[in-house]
């Protein structure tokens, strides 16, 4: 749908993947982004409550659990998409 210029910034390959409403831009684009907007804020609400329950399972003493080395696994996991997505700007 984009193609990266030399300056590094994006253009819109086929201006009929968005359209001007009364509201603002729309389209096939602009949902795109909105899914990848909202897996990133998704993957950091998940690294939180997965931050909450590992703390609350190292009051517990329950480090060797599954759970534990599940939810570990988890956000290792987000951390190198979250990563991934901020070594190419998306943050």
């Amino acid at each position: 749908m984009t193609r990266k210029l030399e300056d590094k910034s994006f253009r819109i390959e086929d201006v009929s993947k968005i359209k001007l409403g009364e509201d603002g831009y729309s389209g096939e684009a602009i949902d795109r982004l909105g899914r990848f907007e909202n897996m990133y804020f998704d993957l950091i609400a998940q690294q939180v409550e997965i931050s909450k329950e590992l703390e609350k399972l190292r009051s517990e003493g329950k480090t060797k659990t599954v759970r534990f080395k599940q939810l570990l696994t988890n956000k290792l996991t987000n951390s190198n998409i979250l990563v991934t997505f901020e070594m190419h700007g998306l943050k």
